[in-house]
C-alpha cells in the first residue's frame, strides 16, 4: 500500500515539477532528505524517484521564466572549485570505477543545489524550503522520540538504510543540524498549530539525538544546545523546565548511555574509538605520500592491502576492519589532498563567517528579522556539522550543501530588500522635492 501511494504521489507531481521548477526543488529535497521510499517494503523501495523528480526540474527550468541568476557569493563559487578540484583527482584514484561513480553522486547534488539558488528566492520559498528540510528531518526525530521514550531508550534510533541518514551516527548528524530549524522555524511561525508542531517535533528530535547513542552527536550537542540556549528569548523557562528533566532523567536513562558517554574520555581502550584514530593516521599518510591529489573518492573500497599500508603497526590488534575515513576533515584530506582539505576548510569557515555578517546586516533594520532568525538557525546546524562531522565520513552531506546555498540566498534577499529600501527612499525624496518646487512655482 506504501509503494502505490507513494509511486502515485510523486508520479502525479512531475508535471507540477516541470511547471514550477521551484515546487520541483522542494519536492527533490523531500525525497533527499527523507528518503521516504527506503520505507517502503516493494517496488518503490529501489525506484529513482530523485532523478525523475530532476529531470522534470531541469527540463522544466529551461522553459520558464520564473527564475534568477545563481547569486555567486564566496562560498558558493568554492563549491564550484571543490567539485572542479574533486574531478581532477578522481583521474588519479584507487578505486576507479567506485571514484567515478561518487563523482557522478557529488555532481547530481551539486547541480540541483545550483538550480535551488535560481528557483527559490523571496521570504515564502525560503521558508518552505526550511520547512520542507527541517520536516524531513524531523519525521524521524519526531517518530524516533516516541520510540525512545515508549521502549525506554534502550534500543538505538537509526535512520532508513542506503541512504545519507542510514544507521545512527548519520542520522544523528542530520538531526543535529535540523533542529535549531526546527526552532526558529517555530519562532517565525504566526499559525498555532504548525509552531505546535515545530516545537514538539523539536523537543522530540532532541531526544532521539540522545538515544542514536552517537558519541560525534553528544559532542555535537555540546555544541550546539548552548548556542541555541544563549539565542533563546525565555532562557529563564528554559531553565525551570530543563531542571527538574535533568535531575529525574538519571532515574530513567538506561546505563548504557551514560557507558557510552563515558567512552569519550577512556577512549584509548575503546576498539571504535581507535579504529577512528587509525583511518585518521591512514588519511593522513596518505595525504603526505599524495599531498596534490590524495586517493580519489572510495579509496577506502581500493585494496584493503594499499589502505593498512599506511596504518601504523601498533594498531594490528585491531584487526583488518572497516576502514572508512569516520571524520569529514580525514575523508576529504585522504580522498584529496592538502589543496581540497584547504579548500574545504575555508569553504566551511567562509560559510560559518558570511551568516555572521548576513545577521548583523539583519538586526540592523526590523524588515530583516527574518533574514537573522534564518541565518542564525543555518548558522547553528552548521556548527552541528563541523563538529559531529568530525567523527563521520559525511563530507559529501547533501544537507551541507543546501546550507552554502541558503547563505546565499538569504544574501541575495538581504542586497535585495535593501536596493528596494533605498530606491523607495529615492523615489519619496523625488516626490517631495518636486512638491516642494510646485509649492514654489505656485507661490511664485
Amino acid at each position: 500500500m506504501r509503494d502505490i501511494v507513494l509511486i502515485t504521489l510523486i508520479l502525479a507531481a512531475l508535471p507540477v515539477a516541470f511547471a514550477r521548477p521551484w515546487l520541483g526543488i522542494l519536492l527533490w529535497t523531500w525525497v533527499g532528505m527523507m528518503n521516504p521510499h527506503k520505507l517502503t517494503w516493494s517496488v518503490a523501495y529501489d525506484m529513482p524517484f530523485a532523478q525523475l523528480i530532476a529531470i522534470a526540474t531541469l527540463t522544466g527550468l529551461f522553459f520558464t521564466k520564473d527564475r534568477k541568476p545563481i547569486p555567486w557569493n564566496f562560498p558558493l563559487a568554492l563549491v564550484a572549485i571543490l567539485f572542479c578540484y574533486f574531478t581532477f583527482t578522481t583521474f588519479f584514484a584507487w578505486a576507479p570505477e567506485e571514484a567515478w561513480e561518487q563523482w557522478r553522486k557529488v555532481g547530481k547534488i551539486l547541480l540541483m543545489v545550483f538550480v535551488t539558488t535560481k528557483v527559490i528566492y523571496t521570504r515564502e520559498r525560503i521558508r518552505l524550503l526550511l520547512l520542507v528540510i527541517a520536516l524531513s528531518l524531523g519525521f524521524y526525530g519526531f517518530k524516533g522520540g516516541i520510540f525512545t521514550l515508549t521502549s525506554g531508550g534502550i534500543h538505538h534510533v537509526e535512520g532508513p538504510h542506503g541512504t545519507f541518514i542510514s544507521g545512527n551516527t548519520f542520522l544523528a548528524l542530520a538531526m543535529l543540524m535540523a533542529l535549531p530549524l526546527l526552532i526558529y522555524l517555530g519562532r517565525e511561525e504566526s499559525r498555532v498549530w504548525l509552531r505546535r508542531i515545530l516545537y514538539a517535533t523539536a523537543a522530540l528530535t532532541f531526544i532521539s539525538i540522545i538515544f542514536t547513542y552517537s558519541r560525534g552527536a553528544l559532542v555535537g550537542m555540546a555544541a550546539v544546545v548552548p548556542l541555541i540556549f544563549l539565542k533563546s528569548r525565555r532562557k529563564i523557562w528554559v531553565i525551570l523546565l530543563l531542571l527538574p528533566i535533568a535531575y529525574y532523567a538519571k532515574e530513567w536513562v538506561p546505563e548504557k548511555l551514560y557507558k557510552r558517554a563515558e567512552t569519550i574520555q577512556t577512549y584509548e581502550q575503546d576498539m571504535s574509538a581507535m579504529q577512528r584514530i587509525r583511518a585518521w593516521e591512514v588519511a593522513w599518510n596518505v595525504a603526505k605520500d599524495e599531498p596534490l591529489r590524495g586517493a580519489g573518492f572510495e579509496f577506502e573500497s581500493g585494496p584493503a592491502n594499499r589502505w593498512f599500508s599506511y596504518a601504523d603497526r601498533k594498531y594490528d590488534w585491531l584487526g583488518p576492519t572497516a576502514h572508512a575515513a569516520h571524520s569529514i576533515y580525514f575523508q576529504v584530506l585522504g580522498q584529496h589532498g592538502f589543496v581540497a582539505f584547504a579548500l574545504y576548510i575555508i569553504l566551511l569557515v567562509s560559510t560559518v563567517f558570511s551568516l555572521q555578517r548576513i545577521k548583523k546586516e539583519g538586526l540592523k533594520n526590523p524588515e530583516f528579522q527574518w533574514v537573522t532568525n534564518y541565518a542564525t538557525a543555518v548558522q547553528i546546524g552548521m556548527v552541528g556539522y563541523m563538529t559531529a562531522g568530525a567523527f563521520l565520513s559525511s563530507a559529501y552531506f547533501d544537507l551541507l550543501y543546501v546550507f552554502v546555498a541558503l547563505t546565499a540566498l538569504l544574501q541575495r534577499e538581504l542586497s535585495a530588500v535593501a536596493t528596494q529600501i533605498v530606491e523607495d527612499r529615492s523615489i519619496s525624496e523625488l516626490t517631495r522635492r518636486r512638491q516642494y518646487a510646485f509649492q514654489r512655482a505656485k507661490q511664485a
